[in-house]
């Protein structure tokens, strides 16, 4: 008797690339555990949120392998959707992954996809772009353009220090105003991060109150124009005291308008190059399902 349809989205060029191994290990238990699967593999942008969003709502979950950036879209997919995905790390940096603690591990996933709970988690809104962890203006931004106009498939860490050292060495950080609910908190910020979970890339951090149900988005304004203050508030968000200083501004709320007088600023969500300023922030609350482990139980 089938337990249901389970359809794997991979991202075939994700991170150092797809681990055969670890798809076929997990088809072969899923069909020895009578579950109806569907490998569909992506083949450029968009194609994981399409393949997402025709699952029928009686299938039993999802599973995306690959980074941040497929993760996203796969749960954009679903977004306001009663069906679940099951994430497994297969990125670079795997922000998502490492945030929920999940590792990717052959037993975890299948744990997941026969017992796992189901989660829900806001989704914030960069304009019409969902994202699920964070959203940035300013030089991370310009640093994802830059590595994403130049791939050509698998990437790995090593594919963003050049794009960090000639942006470092000549970024003029237009200056950012940035208004939470109706009222400015930042007129001159050079670097905008909008969270919705506290964890950044390199393990950063940046909005180390954020909670991904609660319905808000967290917004961190670093007042940064210089290459030399830029590398200061890193070290600070490093060391987890950069929410202390006061040149930075840090609000939670439900509508984020950021601008720049300057003109075009770029955007990225979760990882990926979109669009520039201006751009416009809101959050859809509890409008996704992640597979997590069930709880453990306590004496």
């Amino acid at each position: 008797m089938t337990q249901g349809l389970v359809r794997i989205i991979v991202n075939p060029i994700s991170g150092r690339g797809q681990d055969r191994r670890l798809l076929e290990h997990l088809a072969l238990h899923l069909r020895h555990r009578h579950f109806s699967l569907e490998v569909c593999r992506t083949e450029g942008p968009g194609d994981a949120r399409r393949l997402a969003a025709s699952t029928p709502d009686d299938a039993h979950c999802i599973v995306s392998i690959g980074g941040d950036g497929t993760h996203r879209e796969v749960l954009a997919g679903l977004l306001g959707r009663p069906v679940a995905a099951c994430v497994v790390p297969g990125g670079t940096e795997n922000v998502f992954a490492r945030t929920f603690r999940l590792t990717g591990t052959l037993r975890e996933i299948l744990g997941l996809i026969q017992n796992g709970r189901p989660v829900a988690l806001d989704v914030g809104l960069a304009d019409d772009h969902p994202f699920v962890m964070f959203s940035g203006i300013g030089f991370d931004a310009a640093v994802t353009h830059l590595v994403h106009s130049r791939r050509r498939g698998p990437i790995d860490r090593g594919a963003y220090y050049a794009p960090v050292a000639r942006l470092w060495l000549d970024y003029d950080f237009p200056p950012l105003a940035v208004r939470v609910d109706g009222r400015v908190i930042a007129e001159d910020a050079g670097l905008v991060m909008i969270a919705n979970t506290p964890m950044y890339a390199d393990r950063l951090r940046v909005a180390p109150d954020a909670v991904a149900d609660d319905g808000l988005l967290d917004v961190v304004c670093y007042r940064t124009r210089s290459r030399w203050s830029l590398l200061w508030y890193f070290l600070q968000t490093k060391l987890g005291t950069h929410i202390r200083d006061r040149q930075i501004a840090y609000q939670q709320g439900r509508r984020i308008e950021v601008t720049c007088a300057r003109g075009e600023v770029p955007v990225q969500v979760d990882g990926d190059a979109i669009a520039t300023t201006p751009v416009v922030y809101t959050v859809r609350p509890r409008a996704v399902r992640l597979l997590v482990r069930q709880r453990e139980k306590r004496d």
